[in-house]
């Protein structure tokens, strides 16, 4: 009790001063086993009650103190105080600021507050609809939240039975813009799609496919009365290529070796031997194979229908004999279940497929199955026409990409990575 008495009438050796708080630094050496051990306490009052923390030097209880002062100078050292019913409230304010992201709960607040006092009495809300629908009438549009008008626009597609491809599609490009762009459509300017579409590391294709997305919904809520009816909208004013200068993507395609597909097939996890499989020897997109049943694989041809096909027209592509071997390798599901029924989305069914690439030891190609068989394909039937009607692209585009970027030999060996030849090639463990 005296040394206690003694500790109280003690001067500190320090005063931290930080966020407008004060936090004392006392030296309190302790004693064991008749060795005197130095000693600092740093004293202060959080919730009401007087909290100590004990340091082994001077420079420590230095850190102690100035972290306290300044989690009491930006009242997260009083959070104790408050009772159930506020830190029901405030995590409730919490969850809604989630959603306008860049707003701090003391700027709304603030805000509120400043509202309150230039409308003196009534709502704020009604106040607003009030605003809003004058600017509507003296603009000739109604403000709508980016948001508001995907949803909108994505019932209108499925009410007007648009393809599930084109919706996924829209889905995908259109429901970026929405979690990008959280307010109203109209306050979105040509800068700010620009500096989002920007950031993307996407090819120029790509990039066109994104700003015909925009243009589109961007036109659909001019269409709604959501922009004015009158003026070009900022998303028909963004370049199909970046204002600044960049290199030119080569065109040359990527292809793989024969020796890389054995090892891609070899190593494929069961679930994805069918798609590989199906991706080389028969050359659909990915997208396409995400979507494809087992009842559209037939004796002699793989049925693409229009609304899984990319150009939206049904074709035949051949069930070679090498893809006929590799799909008897593994089960057969039901007609009506899709080959990839394990993967919502197609950009999961890529993903799977790139890492299981690597894991076969294989450097991964962009669209490199479907190239290959392409380039081979016409390297060994020598018929543009063919090949064309095979893997969904025009005579143009064939003769552009894929004549003569294998020679038939090579399209031969492409076709001839068969289950019986890989098998050969694996020498047991036990030799």
């Amino acid at each position: 009790m005296k040394k206690l008495l003694q500790q109280k009438k003690q001067r500190p050796v320090e005063i931290v001063v930080e966020k407008g708080q004060q936090i004392a630094i006392y030296h309190t050496p302790d004693s064991k086993v008749g060795k005197v051990y130095d000693s600092y306490t740093v004293v202060f009052i959080r919730a009401g009650k007087r909290v100590r923390k004990r340091a082994s030097n001077l420079e420590i209880a230095r850190k102690i103190a100035t972290s306290v002062a300044r989690q009491l100078g930006e009242g997260v050292g009083h959070i104790a105080t408050l009772t159930p019913d506020q830190v029901s409230d405030f995590a409730s304010a919490e969850k809604i600021l989630r959603r306008h992201p860049g707003r701090s709960l003391a700027s709304v607040v603030a805000e509120w507050e400043g509202a309150i006092k230039a409308l003196g009495k009534g709502s704020i809300v009604a106040a607003c609809e009030a605003q809003a629908k004058a600017n509507s009438k003296k603009s000739g549009f109604t403000p709508t939240l980016v948001s508001t008008v995907y949803d909108e626009f994505l019932a209108g597609l499925e009410r007007d039975g648009a393809s599930i491809r084109y919706i996924e599609d829209c889905k995908s490009r259109m429901g970026q813009m929405k979690e990008t762009f959280r307010g109203y459509i109209h306050a979105v300017e040509l800068v700010d799609l620009e500096t989002w579409l920007n950031a993307k590391k996407i090819s120029i294709k790509t990039r066109k496919n994104y700003r015909t997305a925009a243009v589109t919904l961007w036109s659909f809520a001019k269409s709604k009365g959501y922009l004015p009816r009158d003026q070009q909208t900022e998303a028909e004013l963004l370049p199909n290529r970046k204002r600044t200068k960049a290199a030119k993507l080569s065109a040359e395609i990527g292809t793989y070796e024969p020796a890389a597909l054995r090892k891609i097939l070899v190593a494929a996890p069961v679930h994805l031997l069918p798609v590989f499989a199906i991706g080389a020897f028969a050359g659909l997109r990915s997208s396409e194979i995400h979507r494809l049943t087992w009842g559209n694989i037939r004796p002699g041809f793989i049925q693409v229908d229009a609304d899984d096909s990319k150009n939206a027209v049904r074709r035949h592509a051949p069930v070679t004999i090498a893809l006929k071997e590799w799909l008897a390798k593994g089960k057969r599901g039901q007609d009506d279940e899709r080959i990839c029924a394990r993967y919502g989305h197609e950009n999961a069914l890529a993903r799977s497929m790139t890492k299981a690439i690597r894991d076969a030891g294989v450097e991964p190609v962009h669209n490199g199955l479907r190239h290959t068989f392409c380039s081979a394909r016409v390297a060994v039937t020598n018929d543009v026409k063919q090949t064309s009607r095979e893997a969904g692209n025009g005579p143009e585009i064939i003769l552009k990409h894929y004549v003569k970027v294998l020679t038939k030999a090579k399209g031969t060996a492409w076709f001839n990575v068969r289950p019986k030849e890989c098998s050969a090639k694996v020498i047991p463990i036990a030799a």
